[in-house]
């Protein structure tokens, strides 16, 4: 990729006319071309000089999956400033104190529709008006701050220079080989890696994109999935409760008035990372998916954390005996082997690489890496330690889970997202989360809409597979398990909440 910097890498689609940038899937839903999207992000970054912002400076923002939103982040990098992106909410955490802890660590002193602490509030102009050209930078300049998602803790922040973001773009569509007159689709939060890289991916590769808020993504997938229906090849991203809730939905249709077999028949890419995949939700999807036309290598599972842009592995599925790996009462999915210029070592407690096979933490160190919490730090040359856990088979990850999430129980080591795995392939259970309490664990079925899990069964079968008895089932409903604002349960705040005795508002307790 020739570009220095992602204005520039942007900039190079604004000649186009036949693609562009659909938000929305409703009936008001709006479109614009590459040469309008390009025009109206330089009269953006207009507007934002003529209220005071100046290359360099650091814009707090809380970016919304919407026209209004990319334009706010997008014009900022065009004019050279540093957009810095936060969460919508933290668990456990004022909002009021997260915003004046990130106002302090960047020194921000303007913001897009966030109001107070000393910050002066900011408009998006994008009438006619002055249009600069793409600011002078370099690719090792910041590029844009995300924050973490405070699932275990208050909330990181992680500079990513244009030359990280840049490769890792490289990086995803070497694996996708998407390229104009394909189509896109990201239904995920753009305040999270995931959603927010995809969008990036999209616009530099310019492709078709259609960008959805994932509440009504959730209120009318099939509508969403119409729009890209025709496209000659399309590229999207699911986690893993995607997959699960596209099954559902489809399968839904499928008995109301049978499947449409085209509907997923461009299909080429489907990312699927951000937590653990397990091989029940892929099974249900594919086989859900089949009679819309989807090719199960469409399927590409990746390891992925925003400390690394985004990607850091990939592997395209085959099969369930080739894609997953059986350990013990639990199995864990095969996610390759990483990205070009990026290391990849797993390590004992020593430090020492380990053996084949042999589970220990996961590190990283390349060009698509961050600069440090601090930023400061040049992880291309020094080795940064993902907090994850897993091993290496034939050169490939497996991962076990983050190294907070493993629990001590009489001597056995337990990993939290195996006893998961496990619990939620029992009838009549949407979702399990288990989390360290006492001298064991607790776990927490949110059972399906209409069911009542076998809590007691549950617990036996729990205690069978890991060898290690759990201090309480409790079925909670959804609403009752903390989540970050990417909806990923917040373990952090429910561990210390249960350390301090206060459990989810049970519906039926056991043990």
């Amino acid at each position: 990729m020739s570009a220095n910097t992602l204005p520039e890498a942007l900039a190079a689609q604004s000649h186009r006319t036949d693609g562009g940038v659909t938000f929305g899937s409703s009936a008001q839903r709006e479109r614009l071309t590459y040469a309008e999207l390009t025009e109206q992000i330089a009269l953006a970054a207009g507007g934002f000089a003529d209220q005071g912002v100046r290359p360099g400076d650091r814009v707090m923002l809380r970016i919304g999956s919407s026209r209004e939103g990319l334009l706010v982040l997008l014009g900022l990098m065009h004019l050279g400033a540093v957009p810095v992106s936060v969460k919508p909410r933290v668990p456990g955490v004022a909002i009021d104190h997260y915003f004046a802890e990130v106002v302090r660590q960047q020194q921000v002193r303007h913001a897009f529709e966030i109001a107070g602490h000393g910050l002066r509030g900011l408009r998006l102009v994008t009438a006619a008006g002055t249009a600069p050209p793409p600011a002078a930078a370099s690719r090792e300049d910041v590029a844009f701050i995300q924050y973490t998602s405070g699932s275990t803790g208050m909330p990181r922040p992680i500079p990513l220079s244009h030359r990280a973001v840049l490769g890792n773009v490289a990086a995803i569509g070497a694996v996708s080989q998407m390229a104009p007159g394909h189509g896109g689709l990201i239904a995920l939060p753009l305040h999270h890696d995931m959603g927010l890289i995809g969008v990036l991916t999209s616009l530099i590769h310019g492709i078709d994109l259609v960008i959805v808020e994932p509440g009504q993504f959730l209120r009318r997938p099939l509508a969403a999935l119409e729009l890209i229906r025709d496209a000659e090849r399309a590229h999207s991203a699911f986690p893993d409760f995607m997959l699960r809730y596209v099954a559902r939905r489809i399968t839904e249709a499928t008995r109301r008035t049978g499947p449409d077999p085209r509907l997923f028949a461009a299909w080429s890419t489907v990312f699927c990372g951000a937590e653990p995949i397990r091989e029940a939700s892929v099974r249900s999807f594919l086989d859900a998916a089949a009679p819309w036309g989807f090719d199960p290598t469409a399927l590409v599972f990746c390891y992925g954390l925003a400390e690394a842009a985004l990607l850091a592995t990939s592997h395209r599925y085959v099969d369930p005996a080739t894609s997953f790996h059986a350990d013990g009462p639990a199995t864990t999915a095969r996610l390759g082997t990483p990205v070009p210029g990026l290391g990849l070592r797993v390590v004992d407690e020593g430090g020492l690489v380990c053996p084949e096979g042999l589970t220990g933490s996961v590190q990283l160190r390349g060009d698509t890496l961050f600069d440090g919490y601090d930023g400061a730090t040049d992880h291309r040359v020094t080795w940064f330690d993902t907090g994850d856990l897993g091993c290496l088979r034939e050169g490939e990850l497996y991962l076990n889970g983050r190294r907070g999430d493993r629990v001590f129980v009489g001597g056995v080591n337990v990993f939290v997202a195996d006893v998961e795995q496990v619990v939620a392939a029992e009838p009549g259970v949407a979702e399990c989360v288990t989390l360290p309490h006492g001298a064991s664990f607790a776990v927490f079925v949110v059972p399906e809409r209409g069911t009542r899990p076998d809590v007691q069964r549950i617990a036996a079968r729990v205690a069978t597979d890991f060898a290690a008895a759990p201090e309480t089932v409790m079925e909670v409903s959804h609403s009752a398990i903390a989540r970050t604002a990417s909806g990923k349960p917040a373990r952090g705040h429910m561990a210390a909440q249960l350390e301090r005795g206060i459990l989810p508002r049970p519906t039926k307790t056991s043990l």
